[in-house]
């Protein structure tokens, strides 16, 4: 009697200790749940947060382009200026040196009209 009582005392344990792993696994397979619905969301938020960081890194590159293109254009238009300064410089002495000649002319015909 006393052997029957230690099996099924035996026994209980055992029953015991399956419903505890039982629980326990539930409990691990309700964890492992929540771990995957975490990474899910996080692999989410990372493939968003790399797309917009893709999107801004085109968006910077044309910034920059732009940037460049205005750049090149501001020193063209500067070149373009000191080169119609430089030719107006030159108009300008060639104006000033056909005006003094016409001036000198027209001084030179008065005169000798005047003491002829």
């Amino acid at each position: 009697m006393e052997l029957e009582q230690q099996v099924q005392q035996h026994e209980d344990r055992l029953k015991q200790h399956d419903k505890e792993l039982a629980r326990l696994n539930d409990s691990f397979v309700e964890m492992q749940k929540q771990m995957n619905d975490g990474l899910t969301r996080v692999d989410e938020s990372n493939r968003f947060l790399r797309e917009q960081n893709t999107r801004q890194t085109e968006q910077i590159a044309q910034i920059l382009q732009a940037v460049i293109k205005g750049n090149e254009s501001y020193d063209e238009r500067q070149f373009q200026l000191k080169m119609l300064d430089k030719s107006n410089i030159w108009k300008l002495i060639f104006g000033i040196g056909g005006s003094s000649a016409i001036i000198f002319a027209l001084v030179k015909e008065v005169i000798e009209l005047i003491f002829k």
